[in-house]
């Protein structure tokens, strides 16, 4: 999934757990999703909740820039996803007359991606972005990105989900750093 930044980065690594978007681009999919920090910056981002991640990490500026001014084009980490929703099945009117929604990070309209156990990869995989979710010739492996190439496999399994015999086909390009692990 194509994230621009800074979203991408606090997904990753500032405990961005809802991406949010106008409709529902996941279907019925669950599992793991690849966080593809797109070449274009929101430039007009503004959330309480990112400058408060930003402080609370250490890393509100460094040498000048933002930490994610470094990484664009690329896919920078992999989270799981655990729930989509409409807004509306989340948004409750509290008695102040404001409005709450299941996340710090979550808009108040469209849709909600929710996402869990970020990990950040330890060497970035430039890449193309699309729009939407769409499936990539990756595969989480144990704490290993994998890429499968289906014209290798030795093993005979087809397609990229299922048990591959090590070296078949499925190569590591990166390994997974545990939650929490900045770059």
């Amino acid at each position: 999934m194509t994230v621009r930044q800074p979203w991408a980065w606090a997904i990753i690594h500032a405990g961005k757990n809802v991406e949010n978007r106008v409709r529902n681009i996941a279907g019925d999919y669950r599992g793991p999703v690849l966080i593809h920090a797109g070449i274009a910056y929101d430039t007009a981002w503004s959330s309480p909740a990112l400058y408060d991640a930003m402080h609370a990490t250490g890393v509100h500026r460094r040498r000048g820039e933002y930490p994610w001014h470094l990484n664009h084009g690329a896919i920078i980490g992999v989270v799981d996803l655990v729930d989509s929703h409409p807004v509306e099945s989340c948004i409750e009117q509290q008695q102040d007359g404001d409005w709450l929604v299941c996340s710090a990070w979550a808009e108040r309209a469209g849709h909600h991606l929710v996402l869990t156990n970020p990990r950040a990869l330890d060497e970035l995989i430039p890449y193309t972005g699309a729009l939407g979710l769409r499936k990539a010739p990756f595969e989480v492996v144990g704490d290993w990105l994998a890429e499968y190439y289906p014209d290798r496999c030795t093993c005979g399994q087809s397609g990229i989900a299922g048990p591959h015999e090590p070296g078949c086909g499925l190569e590591p390009v990166a390994q997974l750093l545990n939650p929490g692990v900045t770059l």
